[in-house]
């Protein structure tokens, strides 16, 4: 027992090292964006649409991979999304700051990065002992492998960029990636694979909780993904921080996304009120920041980590892992995953609009972000609402019953 414990333990660092690693190759972009501003003649449309061409990608290739991936073992599944978004960093690092060069080559990078979440999820889900609450708080610290990837990510990122040239951002991603990916496959355990029609596996998916979850990410991540693409724009064009001072900055936001989401999974509360509880912070914090200089914005900017991630590990995590004995854990976290990702995509050309037409005038870009906070709170309480009004609809859909889960050899 004790051997088994330690090896589901073993394997979990092991996914939990390797989607933080994904995002080396996933934010360098945010940091990269503000020196090809200056030094490429590109603006914020081309960029904005380099952005969004990565996101696109990602979207559609987190429905596609939801569900193929729940066909394979997902440690193989993770580790070839590593090496080939190693290999797409590696040519961006040549692209000379050229716009097709760049939108083609984060389109595909976007279509590997991809291949991670899901099957991240769904490897979680597969090596636990099965029982629900040890699988709420594992995919809860699992969601901080995003958080705490993100901050390292950044800050690796904008030391290489700030002392060698943007072209480093891609080419370390691209090293770290591609070791992970090699060592992932040498571990993998094996795995057990359910053999389904894709159309009962769809029909599985599409239920309506599931989809007002996703809704809910997609404005979710268009908050999320503003703060990674555009905060340090913001940061360096108004506030006059250097690269590497900025990347000091929001190196700490999702580190704050960190110990939101431990304070989070402490707290003894139903995940539906305190998620909406978490979003009215949140939507406070974006309704003034705009009115915010100097060290005062830093902190609320850093606070809006805190709040933000609690949130976003119940939808995108925790949610879709109650579906493990349907075992559409991978399928649900793609389609949750996916509608994230067309918020994202929308980001790339939303707030270059919302300038646009503002007279760059970020405050309303921050108040945007404020009221998309609102009407996530209502789709979470709705799905709440419409679980209590059927009698608890997950026991209905037969999605609960976790039961021991002997998958993992």
């Amino acid at each position: 027992m004790e051997e088994n414990n330690y090896k589901q333990k073993n394997l979990f660092w092991h996914i939990w090292t390797s989607y933080a690693i994904f995002y080396l190759g996933r934010v360098n972009l945010s940091l990269i964006i503000p020196v090809l501003l200056a030094t490429q003649g590109l603006s914020k449309y081309n960029l904005g649409l380099v952005a969004s061409g990565f996101f696109f990608a990602y979207a559609v290739g987190q429905f596609l991979h939801g569900q193929i991936s729940e066909k394979f073992n997902p440690f193989t599944y993770i580790s070839i999304g590593l090496i080939g978004s190693a290999i797409l960093n590696l040519f961006l690092g040549f692209s000379a700051g050229y716009f097709w060069l760049l939108f083609i080559g984060e389109i595909i990078n976007g279509g590997f990065q991809s291949m991670g979440w899901s099957s991240v999820v769904r490897a979680n889900a597969e090596i636990g002992k099965g029982k629900k609450e040890d699988l709420e708080k594992k995919s809860t610290v699992l969601g901080t492998s995003y958080q705490i990837g993100n901050s390292v990510a950044w800050i690796v990122s904008a030391f290489f960029i700030g002392k060698f040239g943007w072209e480093w951002g891609y080419w370390i991603a691209s090293i770290i990636l591609f070791l992970r990916g090699i060592t992932l496959l040498i571990i993998k355990p094996k795995i057990k694979v359910k053999k389904r029609s894709l159309a009962k596996q769809i029909k599985y998916t599409l239920t309506l909780p599931i989809f007002i979850c996703g809704m809910g990410m997609a404005l979710l991540n268009i908050v999320r993904y503003g703060v990674i693409v555009w905060i340090p724009t913001y940061l360096v064009e108004v506030q006059g921080s250097s690269i590497i001072g900025t990347g000091l900055k929001i190196f700490l936001i999702p580190l704050a996304g960190v110990l939101g989401t431990l304070l989070y999974n402490k707290l003894k509360m139903n995940r539906d009120i305190l998620t909406a509880i978490f979003l009215c912070f949140l939507g406070l914090i974006f309704a003034v920041y705009g009115a915010l200089n100097g060290l005062i914005s830093v902190v609320v900017l850093i606070l809006s980590g805190f709040f933000l991630y609690g949130p976003h590990v119940f939808l995108v995590s925790t949610f879709p892992s109650r579906f493990i004995d349907k075992k559409i854990v991978a399928s649900a976290t793609g389609f949750i995953d996916g509608m994230a990702y067309v918020g994202a995509i929308i980001v790339g050309v939303l707030v270059p609009f919302l300038l646009q037409i503002s007279n760059n005038n970020w405050n309303i870009v921050f108040l945007s972000w404020s009221s998309m906070c609102l009407v996530i709170i209502i789709l979470v309480l709705w799905s709440y609402a419409y679980s209590k009004r059927d009698g608890k609809i997950a026991k209905k859909l037969d999605v609960l019953d976790y039961g021991d889960n002997k998958s993992v050899k």
